[in-house]
């Protein structure tokens, strides 16, 4: 059965001296046992969480960050 496009909600946690700390929470609708994989500009291959959450720290001065949530 396919699973139904996921939907990412963003939570700041903190900012603080221009670094912002974020959860990254994805979820599918009506979806029952899938996996998940995080994928991220400028982030370090294989540091990411297979989990349906993300925490991420960004500086404000940088270029935006990008974060794809992918379940099956």
């Amino acid at each position: 059965e396919p699973v139904r496009q996921p939907h990412v909600d963003a939570r700041i946690l903190r900012w603080e001296q221009g670094w912002c700390n974020l959860l990254l929470v994805c979820t599918v609708p009506s979806a029952g046992n899938v996996s998940y994989n995080w994928s991220c500009t400028g982030g370090p291959p294989g540091a990411l969480e297979h989990q349906p959450w993300l925490y991420l720290q960004v500086h404000g001065d940088t270029d935006p960050t990008i974060c794809c949530c992918n379940v099956s």
